[in-house]
């Protein structure tokens, strides 16, 4: 629960027994959770909101825990982490300040090596704010999505990924316009994420397990908000929700390919929701207000 309640609720009960049971509470409330496909670990994203403008950021803690609810770890999250490590790999190619400005230099061709443009994380207009997690198929890496604030710098959004025991690997390059949509591939080499360009354009961009970014390719009617990104059992299939389409998406020969799109009708696009199955990997459910449809395309 949002106030920090743990609840468990059983499906199955003797006579004595209570079904719904609060076994916990976890100080300064829950912004997030995420069990791994084997029901092992728990991640729990905590702490209290600081309005920032629109949008809800924060201090937050991620807590670790056993399928019995004990503690492995509890990592405090802090922005000037997030700087240290920025510091410490970035060697400025590309930056005004960095580069050689001679008559020469100004008359040469550009050396295609380096960057057009550097990003520094500017914060999408249309991130609606909220921390996500979501762990590799295997259960061994989790990658956590959340915006920090620094000191005397914009606010920024920042993919983290940490072991099963809670040690950080490594934070995302900096990408402007990153949303927080993300979802780890389950054959575990890419995250997907959304960088959002414009108010009409948008890129599924893919993250290596180190935060390097790793290709992508651009949406189709983009100007709608991204929802929700997942993958199939087999890797082979992104579906991508919209607010009022559902897109799935293949490669093929190096490319992304758009296969299929399901248009969700007006009244039900804000409980539209879509998950696979975990084995089978062309079973699509799809779920509306009321309504559950098994889609075997």
């Amino acid at each position: 629960m949002s106030g920090g309640d743990i609840v468990l609720v059983k499906v199955e009960t003797e006579i004595h027994e209570e079904r719904v049971e609060v076994i916990g509470n976890v100080e300064g409330g829950i912004l997030a959770a995420e069990w791994t496909a084997d029901e092992e670990v728990l991640a729990i994203a905590s702490g209290s909101h600081i309005q920032f403008r629109i949008l809800m950021v924060g201090r937050s803690n991620l807590l670790f825990m056993t399928s019995g609810f004990e503690i492995i770890a509890e990592v405090p999250l802090s922005s000037g982490e997030v700087s240290k490590h920025i510091n410490q790999v970035s060697v400025g190619w590309g930056r005004a300040e960095t580069q050689f400005r001679g008559l020469r230099a100004k008359n040469a061709p550009r050396d295609p090596t380096l960057p057009e443009k550097v990003d520094q994380g500017v914060l999408s207009p249309d991130d609606d704010g909220k921390i996500r997690l979501n762990w590799r198929g295997d259960g061994e890496c989790l990658a956590f999505s959340r915006i920090v604030e620094e000191q005397n710098k914009p606010p920024k959004r920042v993919i983290r990924v940490y072991t099963r025991d809670g040690q950080i690997e490594s934070f995302s390059e900096p990408i402007d316009g990153l949303e927080g949509v993300l979802a780890w591939r389950p054959s575990g080499n890419w995250i997907a994420t959304v960088q959002r360009k414009s108010i009409e354009e948008a890129d599924v961009v893919f993250l290596e397990r180190n935060g390097l970014r790793h290709g992508g390719f651009a949406l189709r009617s983009a100007g709608a908000s991204i929802r929700d990104l997942a993958w199939n059992s087999e890797s082979n299939i992104l579906s991508i929700l919209l607010d009022d389409r559902l897109q799935m998406w293949m490669m093929s020969n190096y490319d992304w390919h758009l296969k299929q799109e399901v248009i969700v009708a007006k009244e039900d696009a804000t409980k539209f929701r879509a998950f696979w199955h975990p084995e089978k990997p062309f079973i699509l459910f799809t779920t509306t207000t009321g309504t559950l449809l098994v889609r075997n395309d």
